[in-house]
């Protein structure tokens, strides 16, 4: 149970972090990092009704891969923001 929680704790904090993205630079007027933050803020959130389903399914564990996809998508977003801030 706990895993699940883990789970679905980091997918809810991904999500969080790349709509923060896309907002940041939507105010900034960013529009390479704006189309890119939304694109993975809908993965985020796809992957988050996935780690819930998996909760509500009994799974046996939530998927490695999806979690492993979470942070690597969030790492390269956040990445790709501070490389583009950094170069304006």
């Amino acid at each position: 149970m706990v895993r699940y929680i883990l789970a679905i704790a980091l997918s809810l904090a991904a999500s969080v972090a790349c709509g923060a993205i896309f907002v940041f630079s939507l105010i900034q007027q960013i529009a390479l990092v704006e189309m890119a933050a939304s694109l993975v803020t809908a993965l985020q959130v796809y992957f988050l009704s996935s780690a819930i389903a998996d909760l509500f399914e009994k799974a046996k564990r939530p998927s490695r891969l999806r979690t492993s996809l979470v942070v690597l998508f969030t790492v390269v977003l956040v990445a790709f923001y501070s490389f583009i801030q950094y170069f304006r």
